[in-house]
């Protein structure tokens, strides 16, 4: 048996893909039986037909693949067969191992390469070129940077977004104000209103340190110490902050009885006290007016053992600088006394009385060429003239004129003239409410071209 065997195994026309496996012996055995004997000790076997599995005589004819080859196609897996009879009796579960060998093996995945870096951008490129760059490549607009938005807090800007408001002010006065209280129909301010607003916010000016303002006059008479008065008085109820009015006339002034006098005490008192610490120890020596105007008189001319003198004008006004925002000093009509070149030395604005008429025309002309010659070119840029209508009635000079020959000297707008008022002639204590509509107007024109000054750098 072992010969038919070899005959049948290796036969010239056998091949090696043909030949039959343990697994194909066994199920044609189980099939057909024991085969039968022919002789004694021998027997006849006749091999019967070998089914030819398609696949493998392709599998067959064609030239093995390298070993180093991977196939992507990978062939159906045959359905596990069912348990056979052996020839002992013995039932064996056939193996569940896949097919084997470098053609069936799984195709591994190949490693992805890894990704360049992206080229490190060139010192020469600035930011702007870098994101017009990734633009043309995008299509989209890039996203602006911290560095080209820059440091700016948006809190800033909201300061230049105007606000609208839902509720208009009603008129204080005239007849839209009595159309508001009948009907309740609010038209606003008048023009006359929003006009003096503009006046009071100038007035308004927050003054560098302690800004001083002198008034001058030549002639006596031409109303200085009332212009003072009533000048103080509306810088002190507009503003709302700490005035001083001091009377600088060596010559006697008057300046405590127009204001109204509270205190006796002079500006010499208070140079001679040394324990000055305190706003309220320079209040001690001052009076106060209905416009919270504080007023330093001078001392008693009949009284007095010297003049007043520059010294003394310095001294002050080093003390009460410290306390008072706005000193005006009530000066005499020389220029050349010793008080007013103090006072000229010192002040930051400067106020130019006149009288309506031709003569105190030309002593306010003189005062402003002592100035121009006498180095005060720049503070004749910072004054006021005033023209003062002391008398009443019609003047013999023309008015129009006058102002304008002095606006040639001054800056434009600050030639103010200044109506008769009956409560300045009468000589007593002046007060603000009390002046005629007119007069106080002028007075608050006055004070708004003086404010006009108090945020300049130009400062003695």
């Amino acid at each position: 048996m072992s010969a038919d065997y070899d005959r049948l195994f290796h036969s010239s026309g056998s091949s090696v893909d043909a030949m039959p496996t343990a697994d194909d012996a066994d199920r044609d055995v189980a099939a057909t039986g024991p085969a039968p004997t022919t002789g004694p000790g021998r027997s006849e076997v006749t091999p019967p037909a070998m089914p030819v599995d398609p696949n493998k005589t392709q599998a067959a004819s064609a030239p093995a693949p390298r070993q180093t080859e991977v196939t992507t196609q990978m062939p159906a897996a045959r359905p596990a067969a069912p348990p056979r009879p052996q020839p002992n009796g013995m039932m064996r579960t056939p193996k569940a191992t896949g097919p084997a060998g470098a053609r069936f093996e799984q195709q591994r995945p190949a490693p992805m390469p890894a990704p360049r870096p992206a080229p490190a951008p060139s010192q020469h490129f600035t930011e702007s070129q870098s994101e017009m760059d990734l633009v043309r490549r995008v299509g989209q607009p890039a996203q602006t940077s911290a560095a080209t938005i820059g440091n700016h807090r948006a809190i800033d800007a909201l300061s230049h977004v105007g606000v609208k408001s839902a509720v208009k002010m009603p008129s204080q006065r005239g007849w839209r104000h009595l159309l508001y209280v009948l009907t309740r129909i609010n038209l606003g301010l008048s023009p006359d209103e929003l006009y003096e607003m503009d006046l009071h916010t100038r007035i308004r000016r927050n003054a560098r340190d302690s800004y001083q303002i002198g008034v001058f006059g030549l002639k006596g008479g031409v109303g200085k110490t009332a212009i003072t008065v009533s000048l103080g008085s509306a810088l002190s109820k507009v503003r709302g902050d700490r005035i001083l009015a001091i009377d600088a006339d060596p010559d006697g002034g008057n300046l405590a009885d127009r204001a109204g006098r509270q205190s006796a005490a002079t500006i010499a008192d208070l140079l001679s006290d040394k324990e000055l610490a305190r706003y309220n120890d320079i209040r001690a020596y001052t009076s106060m007016n209905g416009s919270n105007l504080e007023v330093l008189s001078s001392d008693d001319y009949s009284a007095a053992r010297r003049e007043f003198n520059d010294e003394d004008w310095k001294d002050a006004t080093t003390i009460v600088s410290r306390y008072y925002n706005l000193v005006l000093a009530d000066c005499g009509a020389g220029l050349f006394q010793p008080a007013a070149r103090g006072v000229l030395s010192t002040v930051s604005g400067l106020v130019i009385v006149a009288s309506a008429s031709i003569d105190g025309a030309r002593q306010a002309a003189i005062t402003m060429d002592w100035l121009r010659q006498n180095g005060y070119q720049d503070l004749l840029g910072r004054s006021c003239v005033v023209i003062n209508h002391v008398v009443p009635g019609r003047p013999n000079i023309d008015i129009e004129d006058l102002v304008q020959q002095f606006e040639r000297h001054v800056p434009p707008g600050r030639v103010i003239v200044l109506p008769y008022d009956k409560h300045i002639a009468a000589g007593t204590e002046i007060q603000l409410d009390l002046l005629g509509k007119d007069f106080r107007r002028r007075v608050i024109e006055l004070a708004a071209a003086l404010s006009d000054d108090f945020d300049r750098l130009e400062r003695r």
